[in-house]
């Protein structure tokens, strides 16, 4: 234990007080060189979604405060004991306030990493709640849960895994999932708070409380409310969405564990569209909620449950990371009195090197889901799933990555689809999958395998091989070449309306990605498709006869010159086939923003503006009988610029936005700006928000 003289009271001299500071730069410097973490660029990949946690947590911070399980001494120093307990953090966002008190992460393939710290932040699009058009991801109507229901995407992405589902979900872009879900581990409790409204009624409510009831061990709640009134007859929703979750790690990470539950209560009154669109095009009628629609009086309910659990345990006993090797004792001075400690100082080399071949990880994922959609026919979606898994990477120690990993298990798997009330499909299987993860050098090679059963009593397959290579020293910067071959039956639903034999819907992709540090992200993709399925406007199901490739080209940059600020993503796409897959050639959305600071960089502004746009193509026609996308080739959408204008305002731990939406709107003579056919896009409008985190 240090031992700490009786401290006596003085006036230091100016030599006094230049030694001791010298001595207690000596001291803290020595200090932080016996805790230096060189940070992994390892983690756990992408496998399908599902599978458990394994292995101990990956990371680190060179010196400071570690973490999670951080403490002072008597000299105000930290000793690192996070090592020793197998928590370490990789990555810190540079926030003054929140850093190191509040970490959140996805719970991913392998290794759980905690590399997120969770701040309040400004969003340069300024769009944080009330997002009227999204028009590179496709998510039009999510924004504000409007209709809620998404778009089909706009820039599709085949063969990007396998999974059974009754059909494409039509929340995935706000809805909780297990695949989405936060979990925390935190050193004081946390709560945010989000609230968004606008002049057209519109209201969006978030909270978020979590904090760590024992060392290791967190609990989290969070509720959401999306509330928009909608510009047309019969075109609001009151959607609700709460979860909690938990997550445990014991004192040498051998044991983790995980659970969650989450319930959605979603009412959407949905009208299939305006009946004549040249009510609005021409303006022949100013009040919004008379022009007449599809259906008046259409609503759909969704009610959703889901829950699930998750166990590993290391059978590799962890190496004892804190090894004493010297003490140091050191003057502190403060408020005119001199205090003598001693520092004992550590080395964390571990005791012997951890072997590629060992006794690995095992782990069990227990998962179920109940989704309920009611309108006109009524569709029901039950799922159980059971994850076994092994994997050889048994190790915390982030300072060694083992050279080869390899993951496999065996996914026990039960869904049951309800189709118009009366059909029912109930299908049983044991799915198994397989991940191999080999680092040569500097590049990393990686192999996934994956069968799951399907409704039509085959089995998908997905097999995919990437080689990812640094190109600089820091690891900032990489070239990813990915090859995936993919076989998958249409959805349940497809399946039903079919009412005969289907083809597996297969992918051949080959893709290759650049990233160059936070400045720009290109991707090149080309996918060779056969058998692809789609609904007309009968509701009548098609599958092409002859395979199409689809090349696409997309770019996020992020340039800055001094106070000036442009975000940007660029795509360009297309289908040799535009018949079994419309797409628009071109799409642009652009921020433009000024970030500066006042007031002795007490408050951070971005003031700036939003440029959207794509070109015209053959949008799917939406159904709100049964939540399908159906295949058009009358009406053409799209053309037309959309602008946003924003002020981002931060103070401290608040976050403020103002947002005058679509405000080329104002001018527009005749407004032909159609989201969906039939679906007019909302006009100018007025948006605020604030979010403000508590964790004193």
């Amino acid at each position: 234990m240090p031992t700490r003289p009786t401290a006596h009271r003085r006036t230091p001299t100016g030599t006094q007080l230049g030694g001791g500071l010298l001595a207690l730069l000596l001291a803290l410097s020595l200090a932080a060189q016996a805790q230096v973490r060189t940070p992994s660029n390892g983690g756990g990949g992408n496998m399908p979604s599902g599978m458990g946690s394994m292995g101990g947590m990956s990371g680190g911070s060179a010196g400071g405060p570690a973490g999670l399980l951080s403490r002072q001494d008597s000299t105000g120093a930290y000793t690192d004991t996070s090592a020793a307990k197998g928590l370490v953090y990789r990555k810190e966002v540079p926030d003054s306030v929140l850093k190191q008190k509040v970490f959140s992460f996805n719970l991913r393939t392998a290794t759980v990493w905690i590399d997120t710290v969770g701040n309040p932040s400004l969003d340069p699009t300024g769009a944080q709640f009330n997002d009227a058009i999204d028009a590179l991801n496709g998510n039009y109507f999510i924004g504000k849960g409007s209709l809620g229901h998404q778009h089909t995407g706009l820039f599709p992405t085949p063969a990007d895994g396998l999974s059974q589902r009754l059909q494409p979900d039509a929340f995935a872009a706000y809805a909780v999932t297990p695949g989405n879900l936060e979990y925390f581990q935190t050193l004081t409790p946390f709560s945010k708070l989000s609230y968004g409204g606008s002049l057209d009624k519109d209201h969006s409510l978030s909270l978020l409380h979590t904090q760590n009831i024992r060392p290791g061990w967190n609990a989290a709640f969070a509720y959401r409310l999306l509330n928009p009134e909608g510009a047309y007859t019969s075109s609001g929703a009151v959607n609700h969405h709460l979860y909690a979750t938990t997550n445990y790690f014991s004192a040498d990470s051998r044991l983790q564990a995980s659970g969650y539950i989450v319930r959605q209560a979603l009412n959407i009154d949905e009208n299939g569209g305006l009946l004549y669109d040249s009510i609005f095009t021409l303006r022949l009628q100013s009040n919004t909620a008379g022009i007449p629609v599809v259906m008046s009086n259409a609503g759909t309910r969704h009610r959703d449950l889901m829950a699930g659990a998750r166990a590993s345990y290391s059978l590799e006993r962890q190496s004892e990371w804190l090894v004493p090797r010297d003490s140091l004792a050191t003057i502190i001075l403060a408020d005119s009195t001199v205090r003598i400690d001693t520092i004992q100082l550590v080395d964390t080399v571990p005791l012997r090197r951890p072997r590629t071949l060992n006794a690995g990880v095992i782990g069990i994922e227990a998962a179920a889901e109940r989704r309920k959609r009611v309108f006109v026919d009524s569709t029901l979606w039950r799922e159980q799933t059971l994850t076994l898994f092994w994997t050889n990477d048994a190790y915390a120690d982030h300072r060694w990555r083992n050279p080869l990993k390899v993951t496999a298990g065996l996914r026990p798997h039960m869904a049951t689809a309800v189709i118009d009330a009366d059909t029912m499909r109930l299908a049983s299987w044991l799915d198994p999958f397989a991940r191999v993860n080999a680092t040569l050098w500097r590049a990393t090679v990686t192999f996934d395998a994956e069968a799951r059963g399907n409704f039509a009593g085959s089995t998908d397959s997905r097999m995919a091989a990437a080689l990812a290579m640094p190109i600089d020293s820091a690891g900032l910067s990489s070239a990813t070449l990915s090859l995936v071959a993919q076989s998958k039956m249409p959805d349940a639903r497809t399946l039903h309306d079919a009412a005969g034999a289907l083809s597996p819907i297969a992918s051949r992709q080959a893709s290759l990605r650049l990233v160059v540090r936070d400045m720009l992200d290109l991707t090149l993709r080309a996918t060779n498709q056969s058998h692809n399925t789609w609904h007309d406007t009968m509701l009548a199901v098609h599958q092409g006869s002859s395979p199409y490739w689809l090349l696409q080209a997309a770019v996020t940059a992020r340039l800055h010159l001094g106070l000036l600020h442009l975000d940007m993503q660029q795509l360009l796409q297309h289908c040799t086939d535009p018949e079994q897959e419309p797409l628009p050639l071109w799409m642009s959305k652009n921020s433009l923003y000024a970030d500066f600071s006042l007031f002795a960089d007490k408050l951070r502004l971005h003031v700036g503006a939003d440029l959207r746009y794509h070109t015209p193509y053959h949008a799917p026609l939406y159904h709100p009988q049964t939540g399908l996308f159906l295949r058009q080739d009358e009406i053409s959408v799209g053309g037309y610029l959309w602008a946003d204008a924003f002020v981002n305002i931060q103070v401290k731990r608040a976050s403020i936005y103002v947002k005058a939406g679509h405000v080329n709107a104002l001018w527009e003579t005749p407004a032909t700006y159609f989201l969906l056919p039939h679906y007019p896009g909302q006009g100018f409008g007025l948006m605020w928000g604030l979010t403000w985190c508590f964790f004193d």
